[in-house]
């Protein structure tokens, strides 16, 4: 997959609904990062994983999604967070796994607006940063990746926000999650 990374280790392998992934984020200074799969659901009798990451807190055992610690080695981080997708698909061979953001959530652009500096209006600007470095990614690596992946882009069902549309992935299209099977 990508290029370069940070070593990782398996925390919490060992559960049917849930494996981690922790490392050491090396920039300005040393921040221990998570990828987290969590079981959210079932779709077409398959289980579906989200993938959640972010800062780690040793000391309560969370992960903090929205963090944004400018380490100076954005990359690098991405990188490492993309290399657990294998692994996890070595522990989930069947499964699925769903990306989104933290800042896609309708609590996200709640709280910006809050304390809004970008003057927006009816779209936030910060909203959906987050899965657009994914999608990014995708479309950039998409004939790579499909050869060992299946991926679908979901969007807000129209009639209820709360559901997902899937449709098989087109590069460059704007979703607000994308799910990928492993062929």
């Amino acid at each position: 997959m990508a290029s370069p990374t940070y070593n990782y280790r398996v925390e919490k392998e060992n559960t049917d609904n849930e494996i981690q992934y922790l490392f050491m984020s090396k920039g300005e200074r040393d921040i221990v990062k998570a990828v987290q799969y969590n079981y959210v659901g079932d779709l077409d009798g398959k289980r579906i994983f989200n993938l959640a990451f972010g800062d780690y807190d040793l000391e309560t055992d969370e992960l903090d999604d929205e963090s944004n610690t400018a380490n100076g080695d954005v990359f690098r981080v991405f990188n490492t967070v993309l290399n657990t997708i294998p692994s996890f698909f070595e522990t989930f061979p069947n499964e699925i796994i769903v990306v989104s953001g933290s800042d896609s959530k309708p609590e996200f652009i709640e709280k910006c607006r809050e304390n809004c500096e970008k003057n927006c209006q009816e779209t936030c600007r910060k909203s959906g940063r987050r899965i657009g470095i994914y999608r990014g990614y995708v479309d950039k690596n998409f004939e790579e990746l499909n050869k060992e992946f299946d991926f679908y882009g979901g969007s807000p069902s129209p009639a209820d926000a709360k559901n997902t549309i899937l449709e098989p992935y087109v590069q460059n299209k704007k979703y607000t999650s994308v799910f990928v099977y492993k062929k």
